[in-house]
């Protein structure tokens, strides 16, 4: 699920509209600032920080509902990264064995398209499932900073913020992000290549866009990242907890 976009041919439009949804969006944090002032919040920014990570996993929740409908819906299927392979038009010197630059102002040297956003139907049970765990896994992963704050902010404004559970939660999320960010990853990577090799398996007429001849796994990074930094976020909250009720055992 990416972040909401708003796009057009006409600029003005695309302005107002963009303007809209900034002023919706304004609206929203003011009804809940006010809400929060009407219930006496100890903390009115914290509280509605807290609310507005709760909205984002309830919009997370959804686009997992959304996916998975179109995972057993059987219809039109988008990928935004399917590897291909484009040659362009015209020979580059990074094409050719031979041949210079030549030319004033910018020239292109050098270029390479890997892959593209597509539309795909009448993909099999196994393609489909492959795709769609692997979406439902990234979501899960979207929804982690939701969840994290949601549960910290609460514990927070009930005074307890260092409280056994944020520790806990903290650690699950450090694995979530772990194991559902890496697999969820290599799964779409699996799935994008797999349904190239398909679709494009007999060259399109007149076409320079043909099927990946080779396929290599990048495990992402960031998500061992993030864990080991929730991870430490967990330890130093089970040390909170601890001199939380060790201070609480003298007064």
């Amino acid at each position: 699920m990416g972040a909401g976009m708003v796009s057009g041919t006409d600029m003005p439009s695309v302005l107002l509209w963009g303007a809209i949804g900034l002023a919706i969006i304004a609206a929203i944090v003011g009804l809940m600032v006010w809400d929060a002032r009407r219930r006496k919040s100890p903390s009115v920014l914290l509280d509605v920080i807290a609310a507005m990570a709760r909205v984002w996993v309830a919009i997370v929740a959804l686009g997992i509902v959304v996916t998975i409908i179109r995972w057993v819906s059987g219809g039109p299927y988008d990928l935004t990264q399917m590897p291909v392979t484009l040659r362009w038009p015209t020979e580059l010197p990074c094409q050719s064995r031979g041949g210079g630059i030549t030319g004033e102002g910018a020239v292109l040297h050098c270029a390479v398209a890997d892959s593209a956003s597509a539309t795909v139907s009448g993909l099999d049970g196994g393609l489909r499932a492959l795709l769609g765990f692997g979406s439902v896994l990234s979501l899960l992963v979207a929804a982690v900073p939701g969840v994290v704050i949601a549960v910290l902010g609460q514990r927070a404004l009930t005074r307890a913020p260092f409280a056994a559970r944020s520790a806990r939660w903290l650690l699950v999320s450090a694995i979530v992000v772990l194991v559902a960010g890496t697999l969820g990853s290599l799964l779409n990577d699996v799935g994008s290549f797999l349904v190239a090799q398909s679709v494009l398996a007999e060259p399109i007429a007149d076409s320079p866009v043909t099927a990946p001849w080779a396929f290599s796994l990048n495990p992402p990074v960031w998500p061992l990242g993030v864990a080991l930094g929730l991870g430490a976020l967990s330890v130093i909250f089970q040390q909170g907890a601890r001199l939380q009720r060790e201070t609480e055992g003298l007064v």
